[in-house]
């Protein structure tokens, strides 16, 4: 079975609802955010854990793209506490 790479794609492969697509394709979009933000930090991997209130061993698997299991709500941290700004916009 070939699966897609595109969220919505994915998610109609997978059954899901749109509901559902959406929701992934903001989660990978976040991820990708925050992994970005914690490999062009100055901060070192500890003191990002210690800002957003998780390991340090998941902020690298975070920066790594290697983290399976993720909030919507610790991504948005990390990106809040290293961007200093909002990750989106919500009309």
């Amino acid at each position: 079975m070939k699966l897609s790479k595109e969220a919505k794609a994915l998610a109609k492969d997978l059954g899901l609802s749109e509901v559902d697509a959406v929701v992934m394709e903001l989660k990978s979009k976040l991820y990708q955010l925050a992994a970005k933000s914690i490999q062009n930090s100055k901060l070192t991997h500890e003191a990002i854990a210690e800002k957003v209130g998780t390991s340090r061993a998941r902020i690298t698997r975070i920066s790594n793209l290697g983290e399976n299991s993720l909030s919507i709500e610790l991504l948005v941290k990390i990106i809040v506490a290293l961007e200093n700004k909002i990750p989106l916009k919500v009309a």
